[in-house]
């Protein structure tokens, strides 16, 4: 309900909460007890000094009467999510010990501020900037196995025998990835002997020339701004700036998850409040604003079985019309924001020094769709520092660099196995990719889809500028500017596809395009030359008017529109056109809105790989189909019979089901083509889809309670002997319909039998997958012949022998049969068209129809039926004018 009287309150840390706050002279003390009170339309104006709780607004405003809090005339205010540490008494030397009653996240959360500046846990070797390399430890060799590592480094002889026993050990393992940790079980002659890292291929293990850290050891305390926490004594070790005693400083440690909590709750505004040791969260809500507010920390978690994406939220911008812009987001451990949900904003912010843990969580991490990231500048990252699996986004005037601080084998941008679904990326500058192996700008590994690369300065790439492993779809690349490592590469990641890729006016100042498919379309590219760009010392990218690539390029709508020649130029500058420089600038009022790009090659459907989950904007015409969930990345990739052809998901259509999509847009008298990818199947589920299970122990679950995942899927287990799941009411059809049980194993310690049994734990046993040996790679399908069974029935999926594993999926299906499927395309001013395709298990080839639009054909209808008794799987779709 909107307030009539628009009440302005005050608060400030010499007010108290029994005031009424509506004066200078009467405010309150605390922001929460403003926040308990204001309506739509009122303010709240803070004074000067540090806030000590998590705010969260009772109300909601409206568009017209937003509730709006304010540090007042410019004062500096700042929402801590720590509380102080007073009681301090000296353990030994400058180490100070202060009563510290609570432990956020088992200890893996802690968070130590001393005069506002955070500091870091106890490490050896001491690390006094996080990102940089250099400072830290280098493994001399390791011994692995599945179950076991050890790092030997000759620096570790100088401490004794047990030493760093029951510490943690930290390494940038094997290929670099990520950072993963153990438990140090023993330490002896120099060498650390931990638990295998959770990722634990062997390609993950760790070896020579590794970088790494030991930390949550007391002994480990050696230099001033470092700290270590006793959970049984609950007791915070300090070695205060300069060895002073503790208590000439202030001292705090993060207690709470949130400065503000705007979850569920609607046209908030927070402008000029910085936070402290927590996020800030727009979770399920919906036009809100942070305006002008530095955040530094964040939160954190850095735990002993840490791995690939890490467990940290950063900021959190879900919900939707979120708007987070004018803001400096610094110093934190991994995210530093995730942008989710729909439609929400990221404006003129300065990003930077983050992702010290080095996971895949990167600076800017994007799920969702429709969001825009705009005018900001990211920059210093462990690992990559925009990436995510996101959906119909723009990414535009940003200045991103210095990546890959302690990681390799990535790009300062990274997307991967996801239809991006239109997404923009256009005049961005990307530079300084700071990993020393594999180093790439834009980087697009396997099964990444539906991107549109335009307009990006990219420069200073040790590497590769562009990379793209094959399979790629979908992606159009027109006038960017490579310099220095300006090579391009597409590389056979698994399937060779490269359909609906354009490669055009781009300049490759010195290098080349290296093992590019034939399937994709490449002109009108300067290659090689001289350029002769203004000032490239400088970074100043334009062009001369002698420059080769000056009427180099084809004419591309909406993107060489403001080239001034009769003929475009190639690159991001065209000649005497608009210069932009992108980044931040708090000094200047930054206007930016979600609009997306007129380009006539892009795909003229959408959710064609069927990421979301959803069915939208595609609708079911007969039957019921469903969408499931799988792992290409590991299974396609390894040639096993996979119901995903890329990403993760699927259509499943059963006998007689059909789903279409209608395509707006189209040009008239145009040829595009529809694109499927379409495999004949048998019957599949996710492990986790069971009905019944009995287990003697505890199955996995993920640190929030729920399913737990690896390798980017869910799964059940450690499954051991006599355990079982059930799964009700398969239909079996006929006599002889299946004749092959697949199950998705991984994490085998064999031997193992895995039976399947009708009806009953002790049923009819009609196969069995037998596993003797170790298995610790990726997910991987594991085959037994099945007898016939005909009709519906429970099946029971048995567990038997010594060792365990972990169950992702099963499928049940035939070797020889197969499902015919049509595609069709109807409404587009023209001739109905229609094929049908009939493949054996699994194959993997793309299907497609071409067709032509009218007259006035603006518009085409394009739907997929099941026409046979078995399962079919669809993904990897698309609708598409081929020709520049």
């Amino acid at each position: 309900m909107t307030n009539s009287e628009n009440r302005v309150y005050y608060v400030a840390l010499t007010g108290s909460d029994s005031n009424n706050g509506q004066s200078l002279e009467s405010p309150f003390k605390t922001i929460g007890r403003a926040a308990e009170i204001m309506q739509a339309g009122d303010s709240c104006y803070i004074r000067e000094g540090t806030y000590r709780e998590t705010v969260k607004p009772a109300a909601s405003g409206t568009q017209s009467a937003p509730i709006r809090f304010e540090a007042f005339q410019g004062e500096q205010v700042v929402v801590s999510g720590c509380d102080l540490i007073t009681q301090w008494t000296l353990h030994e030397g400058s180490i100070y010990k202060g009563a510290m009653d609570w432990n956020v996240e088992d200890g893996n959360g802690n968070m130590i501020f001393v005069n506002g500046e955070i500091c870091g846990e106890a490490q050896w070797p001491n690390v006094s900037d996080r990102l940089a390399r250099t400072q830290y430890a280098v493994v001399d060799r390791a011994e692995n196995d599945n179950r076991t590592g050890a790092i030997f480094d000759e620096d570790l002889k100088a401490f004794p025998d047990g030493y760093w026993d029951g510490a943690m050990v930290a390494c940038v393992n094997g290929v670099g990835y990520f950072i993963s940790t153990a438990p140090v079980n023993r330490f002896a002659s120099g060498t650390l002997y931990y638990d295998q890292w959770v990722s634990s291929a062997p390609y993950y293990h760790a070896g020579a020339g590794d970088i790494y850290f030991i930390t949550r050891s007391l002994r480990a305390l050696d230099t001033e701004k470092e700290w270590y926490y006793d959970s049984s004594e609950q007791k915070l070790y300090l070695w205060a700036p300069g060895g002073d005693h503790p208590e000439h400083h202030v001292v705090e440690a993060k207690r709470r998850e949130y400065a503000f909590d705007l979850r569920d709750r609607a046209y908030i505004e927070v402008v000029g409040i910085g936070c402290r040791a927590a996020s800030i969260t727009t979770q399920e809500a919906h036009h809100c604003q942070i305006i002008r507010s530095a955040l530094c920390g964040l939160d954190r978690y850095f735990g002993p079985r840490q791995s690939i994406y890490g467990r940290t939220k950063g900021i959190e911008l879900g919900g939707r019309n979120n708007v987070l812009r004018d803001c400096e987001i610094s110093h934190f451990e991994g995210i530093g924001i995730h942008i989710s949900g729909a439609r929400n904003q990221i404006v003129n912010c300065y990003i930077h020094d983050g992702n010290f843990e080095s996971s895949y969580a990167s600076l800017v991490w994007m799920t969702g769709s429709d969001h825009l990231i705009s005018h900001c500048t990211i920059t210093r990252s462990g690992r990559t520092c925009v990436s995510g699996v996101f959906a119909h986004s723009v990414i535009q005037y940003c200045d991103i660099s210095f990546a890959n601080c302690l990681t390799k084998d990535s790009g300062i941008i990274y997307l991967f196995n996801h239809d991006f679904d239109n997404t923009e990326i256009h005049h961005n500058w990307l530079h300084d990719n700071v990993s020393n192996h594999l180093s790439f700008g834009f980087y697009m590994d396997a099964w990444t889809s539906g991107v549109n690369f335009f307009n990006n300065v990219v420069w200073n790439i040790p590497h590769h500028g562009l990379h793209m492993n094959r399979p790629i779809q979908r992606a159009l690349i027109y006038n960017n500017t490579f310099h220095r490592s300006a090579n391009t590469r597409s590389s056979v990641f698994a399937l060779d596809d490269m359909m609906g890729v354009h490669l055009a006016n781009n300049i490759f100042a010195d290098g080349e395009i290296i093992d590019w498919s034939e399937e994709s379309l490449v002109t009108n590219n300067v290659i090689g030359q001289e350029v002769r760009f203004v000032d490239e010392e400088r970074g100043d990218y334009r062009l001369q008017a002698n420059s080769p690539a000056v009427g180099a390029g084809l004419r591309i709508n909406g993107v060489t529109d403001d080239h001034p020649g009769a003929a475009p130029d190639a690159g991001a500058y065209p000649y005497n056109g608009e210069y932009w420089a992108p980044g931040y600038n708090f000094s200047q009022s930054v206007q930016a809105n979600l609009q997306f790009t007129a380009l006539s090659a892009k795909s003229q459907i959408g959710n064609v790989g069927f990421e979301t989950g959803e069915w939208h904007p595609w609708t079911v015409l007969s039957g019921n189909p469903s969408i499931v969930f799988e792992c290409a990345w590991d299974y396609s990739n390894f040639g096993y019979k996979s119901v995903t052809r890329s990403n993760k998901y699927a259509a499943m259509l059963g006998k007689g089901d059909a789903i279409e999509q209608v395509a707006t847009g189209l040009q008239p008298n145009t040829t595009y083509s529809f694109w499927a990818g379409i495999r004949t199947g048998g019957y599949y589920r996710s492990a986790d889809k069971y009905d019944e299970c009995q287990a003697s122990h505890s199955f996995h679950k993920a640190p929030n309670g729920g399913l737990p995942i690896y390798r980017d899927v869910t799964y059940v287990g450690p499954l051991r002997d006599g355990d079982w799941l059930r799964y009700n009411g398969i239909d079996f059809g006929k006599k002889g319909k299946y004749d092959v049980f697949d199950a998705g194993m991984t994490k085998i310690v064999g031997p193992i039998l895995l039976e399947v049994r009708l009806d009953r734990a002790d049923g009819e046993l009609i196969g069995t997958v037998s596993v003797v040996s170790e298995y610790d790679n990726v997910w991987r399908y594991f085959s037994t012949p099945i007898r016939g069974a005909a009709g519906v029935h429970d099946v029971f999926l048995v567990l038997k022998g010594a060792g365990q594993c972990l169950l992702q999926s099963f499928k049940l299906y035939h070797s020889q049969h197969a499902s015919p499927v049509r595609i069709s395309v109807q409404g587009h001013d023209g001739d109905s068209k229609t094929r049908t395709v009939r493949r054996l298990n699994w194959d993997a080839r793309m299907e497609h129809l071409e067709f032509t639009t009218g007259p006035n054909g603006d518009s085409a209808t394009v739907s997929i039926e099941n026409a046979g008794e078995h399962y079919i799987y669809v993904d990897d779709c698309g609708l598409w004018n081929p020709k520049l």
